[in-house]
């Protein structure tokens, strides 16, 4: 059962409340005429940036530290407490800035454990599990795709001969190339040691042509340098796949495009088959 979210996880309402707090404290300073109430301010200014924020938590520590000392001023001070002034006056910004530091430490450290859960490790690219996720979602919404993939040719001599170093350096070239040419508007994946995949989501069969005519010629720059010297040119055989017109789901179209790709591999180099049989 779901719960109704907490008015206090919106970040207005936690900086109204954290203002209206710093406001009493203001006011507490001013009817008991007492400068030390002013550290009241401190955990709230520390709070205030612990709740996010670029820029707000530090208006907000410093419109507080302004306003208590324009109150020390109009109580009147002695020269012993202008040093605990001025301190006062640091101390609250600066706790401000440490929690949002915090705040910015635990937001880089969500990104990299999802980043951890989705991405490859060796290409950036989805993984397979994220992949097909995002394949059922667009299924469920009624939209259509077209799966592209493209098998590395030449991988298993490869790894073979040079080590899967040399084998992982094509995987990043081709990965490269990838995200290039089809843009970041569409789902990328390393699917397998010598596969990517890409889905373009409601593009029609000439730009998908287009993309992968940009991908081969892109690929003829990209050469891995072997460690005896020599280059290794990255080709690949590629197949495409369309839901729903090739495969009632995700799965169904991937194998598809699987079949086209073989039939492009007996074709030849950067050759591309689609799911209706069809080579070029």
């Amino acid at each position: 059962m779901l719960s109704a979210a907490s008015p206090l996880d919106r970040r207005p309402v936690r900086f109204l409340v954290l203002g209206s707090s710093l406001v009493i404290v203001v006011v507490l300073q001013v009817l008991l005429r007492d400068p030390t109430i002013a550290w009241a301010s401190a955990p709230i200014a520390l709070l205030a940036g612990l709740a996010g924020g670029r820029r707000s938590p530090l208006v907000l520590s410093c419109i507080a530290a302004v306003a208590h000392v324009g109150v020390d001023l109009w109580l009147g001070v002695t020269v012993a407490q202008v040093p605990g002034l001025l301190l006062r006056s640091l101390v609250l910004p600066g706790l401000a800035l440490v929690g949002m530091a915090n705040q910015l430490s635990e937001r880089q450290r969500d990104k990299a454990m999802h980043r951890a859960v989705v991405e490859d490790p060796v290409t950036g690219l989805l993984n397979v599990r994220a992949f097909y996720a995002e394949l059922a979602k667009l299924r469920a919404a009624g939209r259509s795709f077209t799966i592209l993939l493209a098998d590395i040719r030449g991988m298993r001599a490869l790894n073979e001969r040079y080590g899967h170093p040399t084998g992982t350096e094509a995987m990043r070239a081709l990965a490269h190339v990838l995200r290039r040419e089809a843009g970041t508007d569409v789902l990328a994946s390393r699917l397998g040691s010598d596969e990517m995949a890409v889905a373009f989501v409601d593009e029609g069969r000439t730009r998908t042509r287009e993309v992968i005519d940009g991908i081969i010629r892109r690929l003829h720059d990209e050469q891995v340098l072997l460690p005896d010297g020599q280059r290794f040119e990255v080709h690949a055989a590629y197949g495409l796949a369309r839901y729903p017109e090739d495969g009632e789901d995700e799965v169904a179209v991937l194998r598809a495009a699987d079949r086209a790709k073989e039939q492009a591999k007996v074709a030849g180099l950067d050759k591309v088959g689609s799911a209706d049989g069809e080579v070029s």
